[in-house]
């Protein structure tokens, strides 16, 4: 059996493309605010459709929000500890305004490392597979 090869978890934290890992996924960087969101069409260097069919990244509003549970989960527990119970509910919605932009894309590249290479197979890892 011919053995898979994806992209590993340095790749991920980069937002590279996650069958080559060397390919951006984003067109522009995560502080310019109004255009951060903006996904290229494919990867440069190896060719992969970063959206297979349309509507394809709707499931990232779902990663997005465990990603969000678990840092509010996270940081209440964390601010209990240090006795800062109190402010968090100033505290948590704060950090979680500023962390926005890299929830927003972390949840678009858990659907392309995640559920892309399970869903769509044949385009993942070629026809010959």
């Amino acid at each position: 059996m011919v053995e898979k090869k994806r992209a590993g978890f340095f790749p991920f934290l980069l937002s590279h493309c996650p069958r080559c890992g060397k390919g951006k996924v984003f067109r522009n960087k995560i502080l310019s605010f109004k255009k951060f969101s903006d996904t290229l069409d494919q990867c440069p260097k190896c060719n992969l459709e970063y959206e297979p069919e349309t509507g394809f990244f709707f499931g990232a509003m779902y990663w997005s929000y465990a990603l969000l549970v678990g840092a509010t989960v996270i940081l209440s527990v964390l601010l209990y500890y240090l006795n800062y119970f109190d402010q968090a509910v100033y505290i948590i919605p704060s950090l979680i305004l500023f962390s926005l932009p890299w929830v927003f894309r972390y949840g678009r590249l858990l659907m392309l490392y995640v559920v892309y290479p399970i869903m769509y197979k044949d385009k993942f890892y070629g026809d010959n597979s």
